[in-house]
């Protein structure tokens, strides 16, 4: 659901059923997952102002893939570029009889993690046997590349397709709308797998908050 708060921004209300506690380490991993999930799905909406879309685009063509950088890196780079007025800001936290966590942001974006939570919900399996096929697809790629002993192994385009098609089923089971513009950035689809399996954990773990009852969240008929 959705209200108004004093500065008039949509605020977005995810309810916490208070038959399940929560722990000191759900509010770290909670929040902190549930706003990469969104800088990422915001990143890559086709719909941003051309100035927001350029300076994503930046930050995919200078991030550097073939180092031992990690995701989480990338995930905070990413937040740098969501205009401050549309990352999520707290404005209210609630436990008890009901309780909620109230944020302001961009409601569109919320609808799709809910949407994705919902569809994850129904094809849970599915989505596994995807990811676990996606991984074993990038770890194929990785260890042809180390005994070719080169950084960069020129892919044959039966595995290019291959690793299409495979983005094109994870996506499709957690209903990511973006994956063509996510192609177009990486320009490289196992770049584009390698983010879009990172994706799939974090909407993952929120799955699992909500598999567990700690948390509802609201869909786009619902805000």
């Amino acid at each position: 659901m959705t209200r108004k708060n004093n500065s008039d921004d949509p605020v977005y209300r995810i309810e916490l059923p208070d038959s399940v506690d929560w722990t000191l380490n759900d509010l770290y991993v909670f929040p902190r997952t549930f706003e990469q999930c969104y800088t990422f799905i915001y990143c890559l909406d086709s719909d941003l102002p051309s100035r927001d879309k350029e300076a994503i685009d930046n930050a995919f063509a200078n991030y550097p893939w073939a180092g031992g950088y990690s995701y989480v890196n990338f995930y905070q780079i990413l937040r740098t570029r969501v205009p401050p007025k549309s990352r999520p800001k707290l404005r209210s936290i609630h436990k008890a009889s009901p309780g909620w966590i109230e944020l302001a942001l961009n409601l569109n974006v919320a609808a799709e993690i809910a949407k994705s939570v919902a569809l994850i919900s129904g094809s849970a399996a599915t989505a596994a046997a995807a990811y676990k096929s996606a991984w074993k697809l990038l770890h194929s790629l990785s260890t042809e590349r180390e005994k070719a002993k080169t950084e960069q192994l020129r892919q044959k385009k039966k595995q290019i397709q291959e690793v299409r098609e495979t983005c094109d089923e994870l996506a499709r089971c957690i209903g990511f709308s973006s994956l063509n513009d996510l192609h177009k950035r990486t320009k490289d689809p196992e770049i584009s797998l390698k983010m879009l399996s990172a994706h799939y954990r974090r909407m993952r773990t929120l799955h699992e908050y909500d598999l567990k009852g700690k948390v509802r969240l609201p869909w786009r008929n619902e805000i």
